[in-house]
C-alpha cells in the first residue's frame, strides 16, 4: 500500500477553490488601498488660532505657533508630518508621517492637531 502524504492529490474543485480565494484575496486588498487613498488637505488647528488649510500637493515647510511656542510641519509627497516641536516628550514627531484620510499628529503640550481632511476607513468598531 503506497503512503500518502500529509497534502492528497488536489481535485479539480479544489484548484478551482483556490484560484478563487486567491482572487477574492488580491481583490480585497485592491479594494483596501484604493479606500485608504491618499488624502488632499491637511488641517492644521493650533490652540487660539483659526483653523488653517494645506494641499499635500503643495511640498514646504510651515511654522505654527502653539501655546509652548513654534512647531516646524514639513508637507511632501508622503504626506505631512511634524519636524521639530517645543514640547518635552516629542510624541507628535515620532508619530511620523500621515498621509491617509482621518490620519492625526497631535501635540497636546503646545496645543497642536494635525489632521488628514476627510473620514477614515472604519477597520472595526469596539464598544
Amino acid at each position: 500500500m503506497a503512503e500518502e502524504g500529509l497534502w492528497p492529490a488536489l481535485t479539480w474543485a479544489d484548484k478551482i477553490l483556490a484560484f478563487t480565494v486567491a482572487i477574492c484575496a488580491i481583490a480585497l486588498i485592491a479594494h483596501e488601498r484604493d479606500s485608504a487613498a491618499v488624502g488632499g488637505v491637511l488641517v492644521i488647528e493650533a490652540t487660539g488660532a483659526e483653523p488653517a488649510t494645506r494641499m499635500l500637493a503643495k511640498h514646504g515647510l510651515l511654522r505654527v505657533m502653539g501655546l509652548l511656542g513654534e512647531s516646524q510641519i514639513e508637507i511632501g509627497a508622503r504626506g505631512a508630518h511634524v519636524i521639530a516641536a517645543p514640547c518635552t516628550h516629542k510624541i507628535c514627531m515620532r508619530r511620523g508621517w500621515i498621509r491617509q484620510r482621518g490620519d492625526l499628529a497631535v501635540c497636546v503640550p503646545n496645543g497642536l492637531v494635525l489632521r488628514i481632511a476627510g473620514t477614515a476607513a472604519v477597520d472595526a468598531v469596539v464598544r
